[in-house]
């Protein structure tokens, strides 16, 4: 055998080696990454139920991020796949704290409008009873004023049963909204009754 097709043979032999070790090391690198990839689909699926309500942008986020690991595993680019899925079982527990802590931000601000609002509620109902019982209106108030605030206390009353009733559903971000939205007009009503508005109410 010639010298020249001696080179020939061996760089057909190097190659098929070559070859042949780097098909054992995508088997070697597929386990792992199904490994990595399914404990991300459990931390992922984990946190989807609370923090889809508290911080659906980062939920959005590590969803994003397990699709990317997947289209990699599904390449053959299986350590990048890993990679990928690593990360997004980390991000998980980050998102799932960030979820805990808006929810107790939010239920926090809740408890503050369910302490005081009912009491502002009531003392506007208590005013309007009054007005519409007297025989004559006070010198600030006129019979439009005063069915205007008979108006507002009804919207009132409904809004803030609305917000209750998301609260109870367990829809924090509603039931604040909407208790944010009783607030405004229940200042609006206490004004147009010519009622101090607390400072809870202001701003």
């Amino acid at each position: 055998m010639t010298e020249r097709r001696w080179a020939r043979v061996m760089s057909a032999v190097v190659a098929v080696l070559i070859g042949t070790l780097t098909m054992a090391g995508c088997a070697t690198d597929k386990g792992p990454a199904q490994a990595a990839i399914a404990a991300a689909e459990t931390a992922v699926s984990s946190t989807l139920a609370e923090a889809s309500k508290y911080v659906p942008d980062e939920v959005r986020s590590l969803q994003a991020g397990l699709t990317a690991a997947k289209e990699k595993f599904n390449k053959g680019d299986y350590a990048a796949a890993t990679t990928e899925a690593k990360a997004v079982a980390d991000k998980a527990s980050q998102v799932a704290s960030a979820a805990s802590a808006r929810k107790a931000e939010l239920t926090k601000s809740w408890e503050s409008l369910n302490a005081g609002m009912p009491r502002v509620v009531e003392s506007i109902k208590s005013r309007v009873d009054i007005l519409s019982q007297s025989k004559k209106l006070p010198a600030n108030m006129t019979a439009d004023k005063l069915a205007a605030a008979k108006s507002g206390l009804g919207e009132i009353t409904q809004q803030w049963t609305a917000a209750t009733e998301a609260y109870k559903g367990g829809d924090l971000a509603e039931a604040i909204a909407k208790g944010s939205g009783v607030k405004a007009k229940a200042a609006e009503v206490m004004t147009t009754l010519g009622m101090p508005v607390p400072d809870a109410l202001k701003g």
